[in-house]
């Protein structure tokens, strides 16, 4: 083989790039198809549990950094289905305001909250023992806060 013949093999045809490209969107095609929804709703509930005990962590250290209480508002409480959730503030006059959000639940996970306001004062201590259940198709996952310092707990429970 001379040095020009090697030259033009060191590339890739468009013709091989797209059939590449083609066969692995068949295979995705086909790995969407066998998983469906259920993979990804467990996939969706670990990821809201984690969503949502990060929330929960920035209103425990607002909490201390303002000096005022902050809240993780939900929209519903157990036994029925939460849709949306916000981080709130109450300010020392007892007015609330909303710090951020609405942040809108995914509607393939089955989301309960032991309470409408997840709330943390001043010194970051929660007000009460909170739970969180998401429920996917076949993982679920909760988010506990410890009362006296505040801890936010995720961890996958049996279905």
């Amino acid at each position: 083989m001379n040095s020009r013949e090697r030259k033009r093999r060191l590339g890739v045809t468009l013709l091989e790039l797209v059939m590449v490209i083609t066969i692995m969107g068949i295979l995705a095609a086909i790995g969407t198809a066998r998983y469906g929804r259920s993979a990804y709703a467990n996939f969706g509930a670990q990821g809201e549990a984690r969503t949502v005990s990060l929330v929960l962590l920035r209103a425990h250290r607002s909490a201390i950094k303002t000096g005022d209480d902050h809240f993780v508002q939900f929209n519903a409480v157990s036994p029925t289905r939460a849709t949306q959730y916000s981080l709130m503030r109450r300010a020392g006059n007892g007015t609330t305001s909303l710090v951020e959000g609405p942040y809108v639940l995914n509607a393939d996970v089955r989301v309960t909250s032991s309470a409408a306001n997840l709330s943390f004062n001043f010194e970051g201590e929660a007000a009460a023992a909170y739970q969180v259940d998401f429920i996917g198709s076949g993982q679920n996952w909760r988010v506990n806060v410890v009362p006296i310092t505040g801890a936010v707990v995720v961890s996958q429970v049996a279905p």
